[in-house]
């Protein structure tokens, strides 16, 4: 299969979830991952804000808001395909950009060296390799970010991927079930 047949398989299945299991799973992901956060005692996390389809991404905002944990959201800048990381302190400041995606205000300080940073996605290896929508934004982002990965997703969500050259994996995997290290996994495979 092709990586647009890969995306466009879970995207239907991500569609097709019965709602009452996709709220009590989106519970679990954000109970694993604010003791996953805890743990590791990250003082500041960037985070996307949520796509429909996906896991809700405001279920961990609001806790790590009410934590005292900074949070930062993407910006796209989509003429060269980067991103910046505003902070986000409340749903009253999230804009739309020109693709109708949420965002934060642009005008709300930057930072792109967060302690954890969580990574979107559709599909998922077990190693922590990804397909996302096809953008590249986050693959361009990687390449120079030095802090922490995780990545947010639906049990469903872990399958076959295609790996390109230029993909980097995330560090953890956190699903409704479980939390998966996948780096330690790779690096002791090596």
């Amino acid at each position: 299969m092709s990586k647009k047949e890969l995306r466009q398989n879970m995207i239907s299945t991500l569609k097709s979830m019965d709602k009452d299991a996709k709220s009590k799973a989106e519970d679990s992901i954000t109970a694993h991952a604010k003791d996953f956060i805890r743990k590791h005692a990250f003082k500041s996390v960037g985070i996307v804000l949520p796509m429909k389809i996906e896991y809700d991404t405001w279920k961990l905002i609001d806790e790590l808001l009410n934590s005292g944990i900074e949070v930062y959201s993407p910006q796209c800048h989509y003429d060269d395909k980067s991103m910046t990381f505003h902070r986000l302190t409340s749903k009253e400041e999230v804009t739309l950009d020109e693709k109708n995606i949420p965002i934060p205000n642009p005008e709300a300080p930057v930072n792109n060296d967060v302690d954890l940073l969580i990574v979107p996605g559709l599909i998922f290896s077990t190693d922590g390799y990804r397909i996302g929508y096809g953008g590249g934004f986050y693959d361009r982002f990687l390449t120079s970010f030095k802090g922490s990965t995780a990545s947010l997703i639906f049990s469903e969500q872990l399958g076959e991927t295609i790996v390109m050259e230029h993909d980097l994996p995330v560090d953890t995997l956190i699903t409704d079930k479980e939390i998966l290290s996948v780096k330690a996994v790779r690096e002791h495979e090596e």
